[in-house]
C-alpha cells in the first residue's frame, strides 16, 4: 500500500536518498518518509542527521543590520 504524500511531500527516502518512498514513520521530531528497507531496519532520516547549516559547516548569517555600502562618488 502506497502512502498518501501532498503535492509538497518528497518521493524519495529521507534516510537513503535513493528509492522511491513506500512508508511512512510517525516521530516525536515528525515523520519520515522512508522506502520499505530503511523503515525497517530502522535508519534515521538523514535531515535529523545533517540539519541546515550542519552540513558543510557553514553559519548562520550575520547580522546584515550594518551600514549600507556606498558608491565612490563618481
Amino acid at each position: 500500500m502506497t502512502p498518501d504524500l501532498s503535492v509538497t511531500d518528497v518521493r524519495t527516502c529521507e534516510a537513503c536518498w535513493r528509492a522511491p518512498v513506500t512508508a511512512v514513520r510517525h516521530t516525536a521530531q515528525g515523520r519520515g518518509l522512508l522506502c520499505r528497507a530503511c523503515a525497517e531496519g530502522g535508519c534515521p532520516r538523514r535531515v535529523d542527521l545533517f540539519p541546515p547549516y550542519g552540513i558543510y559547516r557553514l553559519h548562520r548569517p550575520l547580522n546584515q543590520s550594518a551600514a549600507p555600502i556606498r558608491g565612490d562618488g563618481r
